[in-house]
């Protein structure tokens, strides 16, 4: 039997599930003080053996960071104007162009054997209905509470100029009943009068309808969407409000945005479009894509051989605001931007993160998001990957979304805001552990599943906010605890020396890291923040504090992570806070 997150932690397994995690992290910390105290000589060979450990996953993420940015820069390169009016009118000169731009890169790592897979799929496919990227829906959700008409205006116009088909665009902007109908009404109306956007504000209201489980096979027409006209040279909009106090579903971004896609999925319908060629991605208010986004997305799409069972993901670059924020916020989302690249150069090991898109189909057949918990793209994930007995991947694409980093008026507001930031994000675990724990172990159809798949992302999910929320406290003041409680003692000894020496040693280890990543940071995020081909003075300064700061504010980032692990073992639920978007 199916239950819901709210019934499951009634229960004392699954709450001790949610609390696993910051159970590990503190007593991960507790036993490395205890053993200091106790056996500082053990505890020392610890963390030389932990370091040498983190300097290998380091030099790992160093080199999957740079082999993604360099894939990007390389498919930045491609004419996608050009190649996709050759789907259009002559797929001979669309492969041509693709063996072109391979043989550019013919000693590059990769890419001329991925373009090569990709030619074979596009061969394998030109007689179905996935033969032509320019054919394929794209339908953008934004789920929004407070933004203001400006924000979502400056996302929207992004969206209008990204060269796609309008006609094979439309946008859904979810709002809040809660916030109120005049100020939802306010706001559609200020969107309504911009010159380039068509508008619409329909919903489907019978929530019978809305929330049917069965909406694959559900057959649903409407005058309430067929009516509905897109347009080839406007930006196509429907507005839809999610009602307030729905039972069974937590006030946030993951109920909105369900909401959302239900209606979205009810329009599809309407209108005959197929939603295996349809194509959602979630976004946010502040949520800018690049030109051609849709074109990598519609091209990836197109030539993946699985991609029905399959999540596409994006580059992302919290950079909008990047010279207006604080110290620590810009370090925040340039680590966060750091590690997406990390992570999309580990194809089959990353969940989905903040932007993502997923075929109409597999929304419909997992039936849409989990409204009963905050980290919505990770649950997303988790029902994906349970649906498809652990077939399911998360493709990388190299359009480029580019969001806010926490903004505030002061320095304490902002300290504030993004700490509040980094624990909503740290909750994720708390509600994302104890998910696909139960589902992979504790029901029929997750004990089919292969084990190895089982163990993989079970390891994956409980040890990334483990060492998320222990590793931070253990090499800012960790390092220094068999010092401290040692003794004069254990001073004296070899094994004291040789953790000096090797604490030394990882110090210059890493600044090898911060050049590299630094690279990057100074190449591409503040260069895309600036719009502008050479960086002012003063630019250049905040890149470089930010750079020689970065340790210093690496350590801090655990300390809202304990915390959300502590409110877990307590069973003090967050609520969604939405982060102040200027």
């Amino acid at each position: 039997m199916v239950t819901s997150i709210n019934e499951d932690r009634k229960t004392k397994k699954y709450r001790f599930l949610e609390g696993i995690i910051g159970y590990t992290s503190i007593g991960f910390l507790i036993i490395l003080l205890i053993t200091s105290i106790i056996n500082p000589v053990l505890a020392s060979v610890f963390l030389i053996v932990y370091s040498f450990m983190w300097l290998f996953k380091y030099t790992l993420n160093v080199i999957y960071t740079v082999y993604t940015y360099l894939q990007l820069r390389r498919w930045e390169a491609l004419d996608w104007a050009k190649l996709f009016n050759y789907f259009n009118t002559d797929l001979s000169k669309a492969i041509t162009l693709l063996n072109n731009f391979s043989h550019k890169y013919k000693n590059k790592i990769d890419l001329p054997r991925k373009i090569e897979s990709q030619i074979r799929v596009i061969d394998e496919s030109k007689n179905t209905k996935f033969a032509n990227p320019n054919d394929i829906f794209q339908v953008c959700i934004f789920s929004i509470y407070n933004e203001n008409s400006e924000v979502l205006a400056k996302s929207l116009k992004c969206i209008y100029e990204s060269e796609y088909n309008l006609d094979k665009i439309v946008v859904f902007v979810s709002q809040e009943g809660r916030y109120g109908e005049e100020e939802n009404t306010i706001l559609r109306n200020e969107i309504k009068k911009i010159d380039w956007i068509n508008s619409y504000n329909q919903s489907e209201k019978n929530l019978d309808i809305v929330y049917n489980s069965t909406h694959p096979n559900l057959n649903y027409k409407s005058k309430i969407f067929e009516c509905i006209e897109l347009f080839s040279d406007k930006l196509n909009i429907i507005f839809t409000q999610h009602p307030d106090g729905l039972i069974g579903e937590i006030k946030g971004k993951s109920s909105n945005e369900d909401w959302g896609g239900r209606q979205a999925s009810l329009f599809l319908k309407s209108q005959s479009i197929d939603p295996e060629t349809s194509l959602v991605t979630s976004l946010d208010a502040d949520s800018h894509i690049s030109p051609y986004f849709f074109h990598h997305l519609s091209f990836t799409f197109c030539t993946t051989p699985n991609r029905l069972a399959s999540g596409y993901q994006p580059i992302h670059s919290y950079s909008n605001n990047f010279y207006e924020t604080g110290l620590w916020p810009r370090q925040v989302a340039t680590q966060t931007g750091l590690a997406n690249l990390t992570n999309l150069g580990i194809e089959g090991e990353t969940p989905f993160f903040a932007i993502y898109s997923v075929p109409m189909c597999v929304l419909q057949d997992v039936n849409f998001w989990v409204r009963e918990v905050i980290a919505e793209d990770a649950m997303m994930f988790n029902k994906c990957l349970i649906h498809f007995d652990g077939n399911f991947k998360v493709v990388p694409f190299y359009g480029v979304f580019e969001g806010d980093a926490v903004e505030a008026e002061d320095f304490i507001e902002g300290v504030l805001s993004q700490y509040l930031q980094l624990q909503r994000w740290a909750w994720g675990g708390i509600e994302d552990f104890p998910y696909i724990y139960k589902n992979f172990f504790w029901t029929e159809k997750g004990r089919k599943i292969d084990l190895r798949v089982r163990l993989k992302w079970t390891y994956l999910k409980f040890s990334n906010h483990v060492f998320w929320s222990s590793s931070p406290v253990i090499f800012s003041i960790g390092m220094l605890f068999p010092q401290i409680f040692g003794g004069d003692v254990f001073r004296q000894t070899q094994t004291f020396q040789n953790l000096i020496i090797l604490s030394q040693f990882f110090a210059w280890a890493s600044f090898i890291f911060i050049v590299s990543f630094g690279y990057i940071t100074y190449e591409y995020f503040a260069f895309r923040a600036s719009k502008k081909q050479k960086l002012t003075p003063k630019q250049i300064g905040m890149v470089f504090a930010q750079l020689a700061l970065s340790p210093f504010l690496y350590g801090l980032m655990g300390i809202p992570a304990l915390d959300a692990q502590i409110r877990g073992i307590r069973g003090k639920y967050l609520g969604y806070w939405v982060t102040p978007k200027k």
